[in-house]
């Protein structure tokens, strides 16, 4: 599978029970912090590549711009340790024995929803938005079967908290009346030649096969998208109706999915769809992973080996996590399962749920601590990212965003143009 690049973007929570009365939000002191600490590049970057700003009341990481879905999961790591390292730097200094929570998901217990967005640097030829709805849009709405975090909401329990609450098949927006496909366009490149595929239907997820499986999928669709070879792609007779009544239902063999033939199908057929679709274009040792982890679960979730799939699928783990807190503790059912279910989602490992089980061992990983050690403080070699940190390393920055930096030198204030998100070099350009 050839390049294409790619990132996430997730809106994170902090919460401390004494933030009102101490006079400080907690989100805005973590950006503070980073900005003062070694960590901080220039503007709104960090040093890795990756961009941190505040966004309508969160503490907001934006990935570097990454290749493949391998990095990608190292970097979305990274951002997670990053403000975990904040978190307890705030603990140290300003609250003293009074906890600051920071958490990775989607909703809060007050209903509040909140984004996980991830992007798509795609080829502007590809007609928009319709070979998207046609080729894309059925991915879309079945992956969730295996990319869910799993969520509590309105009293269910859903596969996937941003499916439940998509409420449309396309729209602009990304805060209400959200749907499958979105058509904000931004590139953040040369825009005769890429589009931005800013994608608001998923979940922030803290397993990293399920990130992994998120990206892998979702890149070497897009892929085969360019060349031509989705036309058999099985088509949907209503893929919003059918993922709000998937979303809600833990038992494979009652997921559906209506095909404008009329037939019905399971989520799992239009996914293996895809999987053979794939399989001729995987090249690669960790291609080939990818892969046959996407194959393992699929026929997993076909058989119902529910205990085994939990290692590589959130939704899964994070339910049974919830009935081993209903288990154990004490209190009104549904108040400790909200608490488990939120406890589930911190990122910091001294009290997430996740991170517990992680070390448990009943959770897979794809990636090593050591790679995700490194890409806190370096970007990717091989995008944009390097080459924006080599331009901050050399001169001084007057203003920077992902495709533009304004640098200042001896000859004065020069503009400087980054409109290739594959470039590592000035002169370097992706052909």
């Amino acid at each position: 599978m050839r390049k294409l690049i790619q990132g996430t973007e997730h809106e994170y929570t902090l919460y401390c029970r004494k933030m009102g009365g101490m006079g400080f939000d907690p989100h805005v002191l973590a950006l503070e912090l980073l900005r003062d600490s070694d960590l901080h590049l220039a503007g709104e970057f960090i040093t890795n590549g990756s961009r941190a700003y505040y966004d309508v009341g969160h503490f907001e990481v934006s990935t570097a711009e990454t290749t493949n879905p391998y990095d990608l999961v190292v970097w979305e790591k990274a951002g997670e340790k990053i403000l975990d390292w904040l978190r307890k730097v705030m603990e140290e200094k300003y609250t003293g024995n009074t906890k600051i929570h920071a958490f990775k998901n989607n909703t809060s217990p007050d209903g509040t929803s909140y984004g996980s967005h991830e992007n798509y640097c795609v080829s502007r030829s590809l007609p928009f938005p319709q070979q998207f709805v046609r080729e894309l849009v059925p991915h879309f709405t079945t992956r969730i079967i295996y990319t869910g975090a799993g969520d509590l909401i309105d009293g269910n329990y859903v596969l996937s908290p941003s499916a439940y609450l998509t409420s449309t098949l396309v729209s602009g927006e990304t805060m209400h009346d959200t749907g499958v496909l979105n058509t904000r366009d931004e590139p953040h490149a040369e825009g005769r030649r890429w589009r931005r595929l800013h994608v608001i239907v998923g979940d922030a997820l803290l397993n990293e096969t399920a990130i992994l499986l998120r990206h892998f999928t979702t890149t070497a669709i897009l892929l085969l998208m360019e060349t031509g070879k989705l036309d058999g792609v099985p088509k949907l007779a209503s893929p919003v109706d059918d993922m709000w009544h998937n979303v809600e239902i833990r038992n494979p063999d009652r997921w559906k999915v209506h095909l404008e033939s009329g037939k019905t199908v399971s989520p799992i057929d239009v996914q293996r769809w895809y999987l053979e679709q794939v399989e001729p274009i995987v090249e690669t040792e960790r291609e080939r992973f990818a892969f046959k982890t996407w194959e393992h679960v699929l026929d997993g979730l076909e058989k119902k080996s529910s205990k085994g799939l939990a290692r590589q699928i959130e939704w899964l783990d994070r339910y049974y996590a919830i009935q081993e807190a209903l288990d154990t503790k004490g209190g009104p059912e549904a108040d400790v399962e909200m608490m488990a279910c939120k406890q589930y989602s911190e990122i910091g490992e001294d009290r997430s749920v996740f991170y517990r089980r992680q070390q448990a061992g009943l959770i897979d990983r794809v990636v090593t601590d050591g790679e995700i050690l490194r890409a806190i403080r370096e970007p990717p070699g091989d995008t944009r990212a390097f080459l924006r940190r080599n331009l901050c390393d050399r001169f001084n920055i007057d203003k920077i965003d992902w495709s533009v930096v304004v640098v200042t030198d001896d000859g004065g204030r020069r503009r400087i143009e980054l409109p290739d998100p594959y470039a590592t070099e000035l002169e370097a350009s992706h052909g």
